[in-house]
């Protein structure tokens, strides 16, 4: 049987690992970035876009928007356009995920980050990709319980530095991860491999 996902920000960094990896192992996979034509913060494209599916058995949201700012000089167009990629987007592609997926089970994959994890460290000039990514670890929780009664399984990723176009814009130096090392762990989150896992939020530190 053929599985399908959904991949958001599938068009570069490690999205299109993902992309690559599902393919690799036989999935259907549907890439939703701006690239692709869809913007993830637009909920009528969303809701078009998941539309035109008749299953889901996996949605992979890897989008995120990154604006280096300091915290003083950012505008509200700035902070929107972070929370509305990152979270918006998150909250958008997984309510059509559960309505698809409800009565039949399946998998959602946030990729969150570090940045997201409480008492690790943050950087200058990044406060609305923090707290996107906050929201992602916090949404990761809440979908996980109200997920459990329809068999639909939702877990995190929170890598660190992973070598994409993103960290050259954090201009975070160090050890970096790997997209495909990243996209391996989400595939198996996604995959039924990793059943009966659910809620977790799985730490991935370069050092």
């Amino acid at each position: 049987m053929t599985r399908t996902a959904v991949v958001t920000g599938g068009s570069g960094g490690i999205g299109s690992e993902v992309v690559s990896e599902l393919r690799a192992r036989g999935w259907n996979v549907i890439s939703l970035s701006r690239r692709d034509g869809t913007d993830v913060s637009d909920e009528d494209a969303v809701v078009s876009a998941f539309g035109r599916l008749d299953s889901l058995d996996s949605l992979i949201h890897c989008a995120a928007e990154l604006i280096k700012r300091p915290f003083a000089d950012m505008t509200a167009e700035d902070w929107d356009a972070q929370l509305g990629v990152g979270l918006r987007g998150a909250f958008l592609c997984s309510r059509e995920a559960f309505r698809l997926m409800r009565g039949r089970g399946g998998t959602i994959v946030i990729v969150s980050s570090l940045s997201g994890v409480f008492g690790a460290e943050k950087f200058p000039g990044m406060a609305a990709y923090v707290a996107a990514k906050s929201g992602l670890a916090g949404l990761t929780e809440a979908l996980a319980v109200e997920g459990r009664e329809h068999g639909i399984r939702v877990n995190a990723v929170s890598p660190g530095a992973v070598d994409t176009p993103m960290l050259r814009v954090a201009g975070v130096e160090g050890p970096a991860l790997e997209p495909a090392e990243v996209a391996r762990v989400i595939v198996w989150l996604a995959s039924p491999e990793s059943a009966p896992l659910s809620g977790a939020n799985l730490r991935m530190d370069p050092s």
